[in-house]
C-alpha cells in the first residue's frame, strides 16, 4: 500500500477526478457511506492492510487514513 494506491481508490470509490481530494476533507461529505467504505476495507484487507470499517469511520480522511494505514 502506498500513499498513491489510497488516495486512487478513494478517489475512484468516489468517482472523483485524481487529485480533486484536499486531505483534510470530510471523506462523508464528498459522499463516502458505508457501501463504499466496506468496499474500500475488502480491497485493502486484500492487498494486506489491517484495517477496519470502525476505524476508518471514525475519522475520514485522507490524512488520517494515511496516518493509520502507512503509519506516517
Amino acid at each position: 500500500m502506498t500513499v498513491e494506491r489510497l488516495r486512487a481508490d478513494v478517489e475512484q470509490v468516489l468517482g472523483e477526478p485524481p487529485g480533486s481530494l484536499g486531505e483534510h476533507d470530510n471523506l462523508l461529505d464528498r459522499g463516502m457511506d458505508s457501501i463504499r467504505l466496506m468496499s474500500l476495507v475488502e480491497s485493502w484487507r486484500t492487498a494486506g492492510v489491517e484495517t477496519d470499517f470502525i476505524t476508518l469511520a471514525e475519522e475520514p480522511t485522507v490524512a488520517a487514513w494515511t496516518r493509520l494505514l502507512l503509519d506516517v
